[in-house]
């Protein structure tokens, strides 16, 4: 499976989806959390239930995010081994 560039945000609230948490937790600022699922909702990870004003009102682990998260459990990032070989070789 192909990795996915995600930020340090998004990590921990796609770990806080997998370990069953819905809803932001208290001590979590809501409008990270809530930019971290349409994010991740973009990326077929998780999937937010959106009310009218665009407030959210639940989230949830896709089977894709769970599977992911499964093959990737420390979830690098990819790295871009044609910058690093360019630039290998720009140094030599």
């Amino acid at each position: 499976m192909e990795r996915i560039r995600l930020t340090k945000q998004e990590k921990t609230v796609l770990r806080l989806l997998a370990s069953g948490c819905n809803e932001c937790p208290d001590v979590y600022p809501r409008h990270i959390f809530v930019s971290c699922v349409r994010s991740l909702e973009h990326k077929g990870l998780a999937k937010g239930a959106w009310q009218e004003g665009g407030e959210m009102v639940d989230a949830r682990i896709t089977p894709f995010g769970r599977e992911y998260l499964a093959e990737n459990p420390s979830l690098r990032n990819p790295v871009d081994w044609r910058w690093v070989i360019t630039t290998a070789i720009a140094t030599v």
